[in-house]
């Protein structure tokens, strides 16, 4: 048996001690290298992706009526166009007059579309006449109209800026009046938005259409 003295006997308790301190100190840095930092600013830029996502699956539900094979309420994505509309009613029927709408235009929450038919200026069929009508007279309005008439149902602001005496204000209250109220059933009704008067009205109605 081995007898160390008192002095050996500290000795070794130090050795001990120093190894003990050794192996926890180890452990402490291999858990340290494991945990990972996310910054501030990283976490800010993660939130606003999260945003962004929500903000992109936004949608918009809209009606669809007139000279599509499938006339009825759909959902689209926010930013979607009338073509998109157009496509997800079936596509256009042979008898729409798609010359007459802006398929650009984007779609909103809400928002009326109304495909037209074509119309001709002999032997209107009064059924594809009224078909998809929603209370807009197309006998009256557009039977003879330019193909450059301005439609105040779906153009835009800039759109209606080209018009004699309409500036922006003015184009952007026929657009929110448009969105409040639904689509003009005759040009005569743009006189309910403030600020157009008889004057003015009789300076424009050759150049504007609701088909």
């Amino acid at each position: 048996m081995i007898i160390f003295s008192k002095q050996e006997k500290i000795v070794l308790l130090l050795i001990v001690s120093v190894v003990i301190i050794f192996f926890f100190w180890k452990l402490y840095l291999q858990e340290k290298e494991g945990i990972t930092i996310i910054s501030a600013s990283q976490e800010s830029s993660e939130t606003n992706t999260g945003s962004k996502n929500i903000a992109e699956e936004e949608i918009c539900i809209i009606h669809i009526s007139g000279a599509v094979n499938q006339p009825g309420v759909y959902q689209l994505s926010k930013g979607k166009r009338i073509i998109d509309a157009v496509k997800m009613a079936g596509e256009a029927t042979e008898k729409a007059n798609l010359d007459a709408v802006n398929l650009a235009a984007p779609v909103y929450d809400g928002q009326k579309i109304i495909i037209p038919y074509l119309i001709t200026a002999e032997g209107m069929d009064n059924e594809l006449q009224m078909k998809g009508n929603s209370g807009i007279d197309y006998s009256t309005n557009f039977s003879f109209k330019d193909s450059s008439s301005i439609n105040i149902n779906n153009c835009s602001a800039r759109e209606l800026e080209s018009l004699e005496g309409i500036g922006p204000v003015l184009a952007e209250r026929i657009v929110e009046y448009r969105r409040n109220n639904g689509p003009f059933g005759k040009i005569e009704d743009i006189r309910k938005v403030p600020g157009i008067g008889e004057k003015r009205f009789e300076a424009i109605k050759e150049m504007i259409t609701v088909y």
